[in-house]
């Protein structure tokens, strides 16, 4: 059924010793049993050691298949053989980079190749049954990282007007710096961008948009040196106010026993993916950029905001043209959520306008760019909220930022970090959250139903609102709030 099956399976029984699997194994000639009975083991070692990958969510049934809130989106669509088809080929390719990043993490990154196997085996032979559409598309359900019964023990419904408060209070301090002539702040600030190899004609962007659209889900599948020749094209200048250390861009890596992330400014870094949503009727790309700063350093005995470790995430939504419709920018803890539409888009009135929650802020529109010109993103020193937009035609100077594809193996960003002694570990827990970089803030703000508010967490499990519900990825985020 599958090339080197059998030559695998005589082999489980040193595989499952290596993790650990002392009971006795199913007999070698039930293929299946082995298969599923390896499959199970490594999930139980995986739960043990605690390095599960919380990028995308497993689905409760379907051990070989993983689920994200884009790819929930289709459930609906899927009335054509071929198009099932390959959302399934999409779920199974979620879990098969999952399990590569959880398998390295757990040192038995040797026996990779025979769990894929095994997981394509199961879902071969799950697909002959009847039931399987009707069973996978029941349990199609999307992620999401809001507490219902938090929010009830901490009684949200009061809580959450203090809250608000809060956020508009927010709001009228650190809004209207965005009306500001950026100039003031240049002789203080250090610039960072992504170089670019060469200039990406916008004929071009929209031919490699449609080349990477072929698929029966239309969806565009940028990767590669395509992918990163885009975000050349579309990065931003980081022009941080640079007070100190902590306001130096960098790598983050673990190092012996210490408690959080520590981050390398020697090697500043960028880390850049493609994600998508869905507009009009579209399903556009989108160019994360995410850096990171060693801290944000606390002002005071009191400041429930400062801690170790802050990433400032910053977005590009295209339309097929390959042309920016919305910029979007949030800290790496979900926090501080801004959108910046360009001209070609208009934002609309939505629910959350009219009550308590968060609604999508636009402190101002998007610089319109011109061929050779980059957009400059002014940050503040310490809280390194971003305070302004400018635009450039000169970054030569600019320190170089070191492009990392957080889908390149084998650490896939931040995922799969080698420490000492070429052991590998996540920068992120199972909950897809950075140990050792929470916030005082959260003691307060639990009541809002998300997991530790204020600190860093993975792509995937961004709430970026305390009070309503909103998720950094999902795919109805800017049709709700932008039309063209």
């Amino acid at each position: 059924m599958i090339t080197g099956m059998l030559r695998n399976l005589v082999m489980i029984g040193s595989l499952a010793l290596a993790l650990c699997a002392c009971a006795g194994l199913p007999e070698p000639s039930d293929r299946l049993a082995q298969c599923s009975y390896l499959i199970d083991r490594v999930d139980q070692r995986v739960a043990d050691k605690q390095v599960g990958d919380a990028e995308a969510e497993p689905l409760e049934g379907f051990p070989y298949l993983r689920i994200n809130r884009f790819l929930v989106s289709f459930k609906d669509e899927l009335e054509g053989t071929a198009a099932f088809d390959e959302w399934v080929r999409r779920l199974r390719a979620l879990d098969r980079e999952a399990r590569r990043v959880e398998l390295q993490n757990l040192d038995a990154a040797d026996i990779i190749f025979s769990v894929d196997e095994c997981a394509d085996m199961l879902l071969a032979t799950e697909r002959e049954h009847e039931a399987f559409k009707a069973r996978l598309l029941t349990a199609a359900h999307p992620p999401h990282h809001y507490s219902d019964w938090v929010r009830a023990a901490g009684l949200y419904p009061l809580t959450h007007i203090g809250v608000a408060l809060g956020f508009d209070r927010w709001k009228r301090d650190n809004l209207p710096v965005f009306a500001e002539d950026a100039v003031q702040w240049r002789e203080v600030e250090t610039n960072y961008t992504l170089p670019a190899s060469s200039d990406l004609p916008l004929s071009d962007a929209a031919t490699f948009i449609d080349l990477a659209t072929q698929n029966v889900l239309n969806i565009p599948d940028l990767s590669g040196s395509v992918l990163m020749r885009m975000a050349e094209a579309h990065a931003p200048v980081f022009a941080v106010e640079e007070a100190g250390a902590a306001d130096r861009i960098g790598r983050p890596f673990w190092s012996g026993d210490s408690p959080a992330p520590r981050t390398d400014s020697n090697d500043p870094a960028i880390y850049v993916r493609l994600a998508h949503t869905r507009m009009n009727g579209e399903v556009l790309p989108q160019l994360v950029y995410t850096v990171w700063f060693p801290e944000r350093p606390k002002e005071g005995a009191f400041d429930i905001l400062g801690g170790p470790l802050d990433g400032l995430v910053w977005r590009v939504t295209l339309d097929r043209q390959g042309r920016p419709l919305v910029y979007d920018s949030f800290h790496s803890c979900g926090c501080y959520h801004l959108f910046f539409p360009t001209d070609l888009v208009e934002r609309v009135p939505v629910a959350e306008d009219e009550d308590l929650r968060e609604e999508p802020l636009t402190p101002v529109q998007a610089p319109q760019l011109q061929e050779g010109e980059r957009i400059v993103l002014h940050i503040a020193s310490g809280s390194h909220y971003l305070r302004g937009l400018s635009v450039t035609t000169t970054w030569a100077d600019a320190t170089p930022l070191r492009v990392v594809d957080e889908h390149a193996a084998p650490e896939f960003g931040l995922r799969s970090l080698e420490t000492e002694g070429s052991v590998r570990r996540s920068l992120f827990a199972p909950d897809g959250i950075v140990a050792g970089t929470e916030r005082t803030e959260r003691f307060i703000l639990w009541p809002m139903g998300i997991s530790s508010p204020g600190a860093m967490r993975q792509w995937g499990t961004h709430a970026t609102a305390f009070v309503g519900t909103r998720h950094a990825d999902d795919p109805y985020l800017f049709d709700k709030a932008f039309k063209r």
